[in-house]
C-alpha cells in the first residue's frame, strides 16, 4: 500500500517544527517498558533511541516486520511481541513485595 498525508505540506511541516520544540521524554521512568520497532521505517537509529535508552531504565527493545506501523502491516507479529513482554513480566517477581 502506499500512504499520504491528509494535511497539506505546508501544515504537515509546521506540525513537526512545533512537535520538535518540546522536550519528550524528560524524567527516568523506571517501570518495565517495551519499544516495539519495526525492520523498516522510523525509531531504528542509535540516535532515535537515544531518549528512550536513556530515561527508560527498564526497557525491553523488539523488533518484528513490518515498517512504520507495525501493529497494521503485521499485526500477528507485533501482538506476540506485546504477549512475550507481558508473560516476561509475569515471570518476575513483584518489586512491590
Amino acid at each position: 500500500g502506499s500512504w499520504g498525508s491528509k494535511f497539506v505540506v505546508q501544515a504537515r511541516n509546521e506540525i513537526f517544527e512545533d512537535v520538535m520544540r518540546v522536550a519528550g521524554l524528560t524524567e527516568i521512568i523506571e517501570i518495565p517498558t517495551v519499544l516495539i520497532v519495526p525492520e523498516k521505517g522510523l525509531n531504528r537509529a542509535d540516535g532515535q533511541l537515544k531518549p528512550y535508552k536513556t530515561y527508560l531504565k527498564k526497557l525491553t527493545i523488539r523488533q518484528v516486520p513490518g515498517n512504520h506501523w507495525p501493529f497494521l502491516v503485521e499485526p500477528e507479529e507485533f501482538n506476540r511481541a506485546v504477549e512475550l513482554f507481558l508473560e516476561e513480566q509475569q515471570q518476575k517477581p513483584s518489586e512491590l513485595e
